[in-house]
């Protein structure tokens, strides 16, 4: 993939794999090495059309042998 330079900074923007937190409704999903333009000065993210795609595409209807998760949640309103 090819990118520009960054609109925020003007920096150069590297591929990179990175990992992604998807939320649709009340489910969470995390993708790892996911290939996106991150940019080397501010760390801002460009996501390729298709990539993002693949991802919803993957949210909706899952992957067979996906693992599944446990995370804590908190209430911070109570903390």
């Amino acid at each position: 993939m090819k990118f520009d330079a960054c609109e925020l900074c003007g920096g150069k923007v590297l591929e990179k794999q990175v990992t992604v937190d998807l939320r649709r409704k009340n489910q969470l999903y995390v993708f790892y090495k996911v290939p996106v333009g991150v940019c080397s000065k501010c760390g801002e993210r460009y996501y390729p059309g298709p990539v993002l795609e693949q991802l919803d595409e993957l949210a909706q209807h899952g992957m067979p042998g996906a693992k599944k998760l446990s995370v804590p949640t908190l209430n911070y309103s109570a903390a």
